[in-house]
């Protein structure tokens, strides 16, 4: 049975020599046979180390792997703050925590993020209730007043009814 050894870890001068020469190449081989005459060792970088070292350099423009830069943009601005608040106002039992997110452009987290501790409001206990015109109260009414004279012809009906 063979055993396999480790390839050595390479440096940042080696990964960026070995980007170098593909982007001037445009081929695997001859990089490897630069890395092994320039670093004298008996192996080279394989194929896929290769194609990810330039993967990265694409998609990043270092060799760290890592996007330069600073921090994220930050999404909670007075402005959003505004916008979301005015749009709340506007409807507050007609959109859920997802539809305001979508609609403003921001993920839900953020949204929610803006709700609770920007503006401290709770978007899980949001509560509307419908107005009571006047037929309404004489409906309620009209029903309470039939309900009490069922029960007093039928006082076991409480014992079929299930909350």
């Amino acid at each position: 049975m063979k055993s396999f050894k480790m390839a050595p870890q390479l440096t940042t001068e080696q990964k960026t020599r070995i980007v170098e020469w593909f982007l001037q190449t445009n081929s695997i081989v001859p990089v490897q046979r630069r890395f092994k005459n320039q670093y004298k060792c008996k192996e080279a970088p394989a194929r896929n180390t290769v194609k990810t070292l330039v993967e990265q350099f694409r998609a990043t423009g270092n060799m760290t792997g890592k996007k330069r830069g600073g921090s994220k943009p930050r999404v909670r601005t007075p402005d959003t703050v505004g916008t979301i608040h005015a749009s709340v106002a506007s409807s507050p039992a007609q959109k859920s925590v997802r539809q305001l997110a979508s609609e403003k452009e921001v993920s839900p987290s953020t949204a929610w993020r803006i709700l609770r501790i920007d503006l401290r409001m709770h978007p899980y206990k949001i509560h509307v209730f419908q107005s009571l015109t006047t037929v309404c109260r004489e409906k309620r009414t009209r029903f309470a007043e039939e309900f009490g004279d069922h029960l007093q012809q039928n006082p076991r009906t409480l014992e079929h009814i299930w909350f």
